[in-house]
């Protein structure tokens, strides 16, 4: 009993976090595409693959932090807010307050961990060197992606790393959100009047455009 009740929280939980992220990295707008070195498209190259919970998108709360059933939940600001607002709550904390509050949603990630032991977007304690080589790689990463946007020349060695790293960015956040659709579909399930129409539609268009651009990064690897 406690372990469904564990994980129904869990569901309301990514199904919350899911609908944050859209809020914060909405689609790019449907536009004629243009293409760049490996034949990647712009819509792909500029898709967001953040995490769910860091980088602008969870701990970087905007305000104050609501405790509900499905855990902390980040409370938006609304579009005209200053952007100065962004982190005036983690601002505002001691440096033992911030560890302290990073401490308790980690524990409460760890049913996610476990799950997805191998994704890199559910954030995860690491030790000072972890968090050195995480921001190398992903300085790296974004340091090719604007050189590939800027039309410069490549080279194969570099993007060799991006379209690896491309690839298990789109492979994680796919992961995510089929976790997230499965778990909608059984709360749906449980209770039909849960069931949110432009949400659903939100999260397919999602995963299909996640889907069409993990193929031209496989195309790009085969010709690179």
């Amino acid at each position: 009993m406690n372990q469904k009740r564990t994980y129904l929280i869990l569901s309301v939980f990514i199904v919350s976090l899911i609908g944050i992220f859209y809020l914060l990295f909405p689609e790019p707008s449907a536009k004629e595409n243009t293409y760049y070195q490996g034949g990647l498209s712009e819509e792909t190259l500029t898709r967001k693959e953040n995490s769910l919970f860091e980088g602008g998108s969870f701990l970087d709360f905007s305000g104050h932090v609501e405790e509900t059933v499905a855990g902390p939940v980040a409370v938006v600001s609304e579009p005209d807010s200053k952007p100065t607002k962004t982190k005036s709550y983690l601002e505002s904390l001691s440096p033992e307050e911030r560890a302290k509050l990073y401490d308790q949603l980690y524990e409460r990630f760890k049913p996610l961990t476990e799950k997805f032991p191998n994704n890199s977007l559910i954030p995860k304690k690491l030790s000072e060197e972890e968090t050195a080589k995480k921001k190398e790689n992903e300085d790296h990463y974004y340091r090719v992606q604007r050189e590939i946007l800027e039309r410069k020349d490549v080279s194969k060695e570099e993007m060799s790393f991006y379209l690896n790293t491309k690839l298990k960015r789109s492979d994680d956040m796919l992961e995510i959100l089929k976790y997230g659709m499965e778990n909608y579909q059984k709360l749906v399930g449980e209770n039909p009047k849960s069931a949110n129409l432009e949400y659903e539609k939100l999260l397919k268009e999602r995963l299909d455009g996640l889907s069409k651009s993990r193929e031209e990064v496989i195309s790009a690897q085969k010709g690179n």
